[in-house]
């Protein structure tokens, strides 16, 4: 297996659970918002998801 194709798969998988991260914060069942003391709140659900399925999207791009 190429080492592109373990990046995909790596990846997809880290989207997928990021994903589910963010269904389960919808539903308040998990947090949204990061506090870190000093800094102000920042929000990474759905940012985390589009950035793997962005390097998923790379990976498996013109793949033969």
């Amino acid at each position: 297996m190429s080492f592109r194709k373990k990046i995909a798969r790596v990846t997809f998988l880290l989207a997928v659970i990021s994903l589910a991260w963010l269904i389960l914060g919808i539903l308040e069942l998990a947090p949204l918002l990061f506090q870190i003391p000093g800094e102000t709140s920042f929000r990474t659900h759905a940012s985390a998801t589009v950035l793997f399925l962005l390097f998923a999207s790379w990976a498996f791009w013109n793949e033969k």
